[in-house]
């Protein structure tokens, strides 16, 4: 790749080749395979620790510091992309690190989400800061949504659709 660094740093990879958004340079807020869900299909594999309970995992200004280094170095990417090895709208934090990231580039910022928590206000207003938010459904039923993505407890498909038309009504991105 032309002398890119693909391996995996800290809490910033990449850049990787994304067939939506071009080369991406991503960030990873969440420790690995903390999820609202335990998708069969995952590629990071099961889930090892499901909840719906938003915290502070990590500490931003040191996720921030990496990734302006990687900037630093000249790292060229289109877009920097929120998500990673578990849900990124479980950190508490996502709309500050959202702001940081806009101080220091203006590289458009993207957040992979699995879409569960999009119910909830605060995490609508923190996806609401990102040029692009990318959730998912893969399911068009209940039945086939506890199969297929086998949900935390308190997560249901009519929440995740419910919470994905309100933050289609309110997202201008």
């Amino acid at each position: 790749m032309g002398g890119k660094r693909l391996e995996r740093t800290g809490y910033v990879y990449g850049p990787v080749p994304s067939r939506r958004l071009g080369l991406s340079l991503g960030v990873d807020i969440v420790p690995p395979k903390i999820c609202t869900l335990d998708c069969i299909y995952c590629q990071i594999g099961r889930t090892t620790q499901k909840s719906t309970e938003r915290r502070d995992f990590l500490d931003i200004a040191l996720v921030l510091a990496e990734l302006r280094d990687r900037l630093a170095e000249g790292v060229v990417a289109d877009y920097i992309t929120i998500g990673g090895s578990g849900e990124p709208t479980l950190n508490s934090r996502l709309g500050e690190l959202i702001d940081g990231i806009r101080e220091m580039t203006r590289i458009p910022i993207a957040v992979l989400t699995n879409g569960t928590l999009l119910y909830r206000p605060d995490v609508r207003a923190d996806c609401a800061k990102a040029d692009v938010v990318l959730p998912s459904l893969d399911a068009g039923d209940a039945t086939v949504f506890n199969k297929v993505n086998r949900p935390a407890p308190d997560i249901s498909i009519e929440k995740l659709v419910g919470g994905l038309r309100q933050f289609r009504e309110e997202y201008s991105g």
